[in-house]
């Protein structure tokens, strides 16, 4: 199939090329001086500035529901035939925005919550319970709107202004009725791809370690570098076939295939785990992360020591920030013919309580053999062998071989599907115009696909540590947090200033009937908005 480079953005794509190129000779030639300097980086973004996430997150969450319970939660997004159904927009969603993170920290995050509780806690059990909401809080509807506070400014801009530009920088000039000078359009969609590049590279650099871990327990090969290598070239091929194949024929069905057998998983746990106390403690965290929702969201620990919030509430929001561009480019393909409040509801609502059961099973069980003596956890985590917890675990389950290789399918597939988002997300971005249906390029998906195989081959050789990890998202969007609240804040406006005025009734019509109006020129790129595109 041809690729035609005239619709590609070739110099913001060479320059990114470069920029991760640049970053991965650096980290091999000066791995120690790298991981010093960001380090230092990370330790001064998330004391001085990690308030600012919070407020940032409080923000979207007050404007996403008001959009949801509001008039405005009737308007369609690209007419009234949903391209997917509510399953595969929450299935494609999450295995996009948080699947194989969700595996790698499901079995141990509850330890070091554990390890360092928070609110003055010192009895042994409430320690837990709290490590299990935490665990809940972390991931659950602070993330959706992270992501959503993208991807409905994304989705209003495509469907209803009906802009072509499947960028940030797309949006914000539309927003803006075409007033951004070019380069600063070219600035934000560079920072745009790095920052999603630096979110892809955190869940890969935990994952990867992960899988090969349990994939050396599984067969007996020797878990090293070559191996860590093998299991990344392994992914690309499949998710590169997965991406070539198209999101339709492609994610869709290996999205919805996937939840399945994470479900299965999840019941096999249940079943042959202390049944009881998981839905005991999965009940009693979901309590009380509901009850402590505010408390957490605004928790900085001034007077504390152990910087809890900044290194782990703070990294976490940072991290679905670091998201929201990818994946809100994403979500605005497969919410096309939903309604706003569809979207909002299904995506935070289905997100936080699918991620509440995971951790909530997988947590308790775990805790459940730290408490009674059985595995060490607490010895483990501060050796940083993260990895060797969770064999561990599956160890002093009764089914440990399939336990374990039921683990790392679910774990294999989710960081395809993550991955296969990724690099629609990132061709998007660099494509100059896409057509109704959002489609890209497959060849061009391709080549991001290799690129994504980058930064975890660099990460394994310079054998980053936690806190290397989490600086990458931390603080790249440091300088994104102003530009996502300015295009909240004007898609805002411009949905009042289109539908304020209509009844509550009459608004879904009206949003329909929109698809009806000429496309916004693409005056911002020098073109006449005409191009044909060669399209999966």
């Amino acid at each position: 199939m041809k690729l035609k480079t005239s619709e590609l953005d070739l110099k913001l794509t060479f320059i990114s090329f470069t920029a991760v190129l640049l970053l991965g000779v650096l980290a091999v030639l000066y791995p120690e001086s790298v991981k010093s300097t960001m380090g230092s980086m990370l330790d001064f973004t998330v004391i001085n500035l990690g308030s600012g996430f919070l407020w940032y997150t409080l923000l979207a969450t007050a404007i996403l529901l008001y959009l949801a319970f509001s008039k405005y939660g009737a308007i369609r997004l690209g007419g009234d035939k949903p391209k997917f159904s509510k399953f595969q927009l929450f299935a494609m969603a999450l295995s996009a925005g948080m699947g194989a993170s969700t595996m790698y920290w499901g079995f141990i995050e509850s330890t070091y919550y554990f390890m360092d509780p928070q609110f003055g806690i010192v009895d042994r059990a409430l320690a837990m319970e709290y490590a299990s909401a935490y665990n809940m809080f972390h991931w659950g509807a602070a993330g959706w709107f992270c992501y959503l506070i993208v991807a409905i400014p994304f989705s209003i801009v495509f469907y209803l202004k009906k802009n072509r530009r499947m960028s940030l920088s797309g949006v914000v000039n539309s927003l803006f009725n075409d007033r951004l000078p070019v380069w600063v359009q070219k600035l934000i969609d560079l920072l745009f791809i790095i920052t999603t590049l630096a979110a892809t590279a955190l869940t890969l650099g935990l994952g990867i370690p992960m899988i090969s871990s349990n994939l050396s327990a599984l067969t007996g090969i020797p878990d090293n570098l070559f191996l860590g290598i093998g299991v990344i070239l392994a992914l690309s091929v499949v998710f590169s076939l997965s991406s070539y194949i198209g999101i339709e024929k492609g994610m869709a069905r290996l999205s919805s295939a996937t939840i399945y057998i994470c479900a299965g998983f999840i019941g096999l746990i249940f079943i042959i785990g202390p049944s009881a106390l998981i839905l005991n403690n999965t009940t009693n965290g979901l309590g009380i992360m509901l009850s402590e929702y505010l408390r957490m969201s605004t928790n900085t620990d001034p007077f504390g020591t152990t910087l809890f919030p900044q290194y782990w509430t703070v990294f976490f929001l940072a991290n679905w920030i670091s998201y929201s561009p990818g994946v809100g480019v994403f979500i605005t393909k497969i919410s096309q013919g939903h309604r706003v409040r569809d979207v909002v509801l299904i995506l935070v609502g289905a997100g936080t309580l699918g991620s509440a059961v995971i951790f909530g099973v997988c947590g308790t069980y775990t805790m459940n053999f730290i408490n009674s003596g059985a595995i060490d956890g607490v010895s483990l985590i501060n050796a940083n062998q993260p990895t060797e917890l969770v064999r561990e675990v599956f160890n002093q389950s009764p089914i440990p071989v399939i336990l374990t290789a039921v683990y790392l399918v679910t774990m294999v597939l989710f960081t395809v599907t993550t991955l296969d988002g990724t690099s629609y997300s990132l061709a998007g971005i660099a494509t100059k115009r896409l057509d109704e249906n959002a489609n890209v390029s497959p060849l061009f998906r391709l080549f991001w696909c290799l690129l994504l195989t980058v930064l975890p081959i660099i990460f394994l050789l310079i054998n980053a540590d936690l806190n290397i990890l989490k600086s990458f998202p931390v603080l790249i969007i440091v300088v994104m947090v102003p530009i996502f609240t300015v295009t909240a804040i004007k898609a805002l406006k411009y949905i009042q200033s289109e539908f304020g005025h209509l009844d509550p009734s009459k608004i879904e019509q009206h949003s329909i009937d929109m698809l009806d109006r000429e496309p916004e020129s693409q005056a911002s790129d020098g073109k006449d908005g005409k191009l044909e595109m060669q399209t999966a």
